[in-house]
């Protein structure tokens, strides 16, 4: 049902002739800043926390998660400058690093909440698909801005969505629990503050052009907004 509710969502954008995408871009990248950095903060950690894991070792795995981006930085930056041929952004590529990588923690979390029974499985499963169907749509928005074509935007997207059935799988083969779990929820968390921040939103801020100078603060409040009213709704 993952996969499922990210292929709609990343779909939304293949549908948009290039005009219209090229008007949206501009707002559609601050929107997914907020999106990333409301999941990461309202949703990811505070998950992260209630495990059991301590706030201090949780703020130190965020740290770590997002030192790890850096390091993967590190070699895709270097690539993708020294291609002659025009490509990918290395920005569109660290998303889709981040974004496996917190699909590959979704997965972790779900086949755990099975495990403690159906119906929190259930609940949590439903919880997972309302977050990620507007993040989808702004992670797809990003690989679209980053150079990537639409309709691979939408096959890179259902391609990183595989990471939930993955994640689940490993959970099943080596069950985490409690501070484990802990750890890799706030480790996600890092990776995707790190893609929101350090390479989402600058490159946000170069295709500005015409867009009001606003739209940046408009689009990442709007994200910010969005995931509060959905962490809000998951708590109830």
């Amino acid at each position: 049902m993952s996969i499922a509710a990210t292929s709609i969502a990343s779909r939304l954008l293949v549908w948009l002739p290039t005009s219209s995408l090229a008007r949206v871009l501009p707002w559609l990248q601050p929107v997914a800043v907020g999106l990333l950095v409301g999941d990461a903060l309202l949703h990811v950690l505070p998950e992260s926390l209630e495990t059991g894991l301590s706030t201090d070792a949780a703020f130190k795995c965020v740290a770590i998660g997002a030192g790890m981006l850096v390091g993967v930085e590190c070699f895709v930056r270097p690539r993708a400058s020294r291609t002659r041929v025009p490509g990918p952004a290395a920005f569109a590529q660290m998303n889709l690093t981040g974004d496996f990588l917190h699909h590959l923690v979704d997965g972790v979390v779900v086949a755990a909440s099975f495990l403690a029974g159906s119906a929190s499985g259930f609940a949590v499963m439903l919880a997972i698909i309302a977050h990620e169907i507007p993040r989808e749509v702004g992670s797809a928005g990003v690989l679209v801005a980053g150079g990537y074509p639409p309709r691979k935007a939408f096959w890179l997207s259902l391609a990183m969505a595989s990471a939930v059935p993955l994640g689940a799988l490993l959970m099943l083969a080596a069950p985490l629990h409690g501070g484990a779990l802990g750890v890799a929820l706030a480790l996600a968390a890092g990776t995707v503050l790190y893609v929101a921040l350090a390479d989402v939103l600058p490159a946000a801020w170069s295709r500005m052009g015409s867009t009001p100078r606003i739209a940046p603060f408009i689009g990442v409040v709007t994200g910010l907004v969005f995931m509060w009213v959905a962490a809000g709704w998951e708590a109830r």
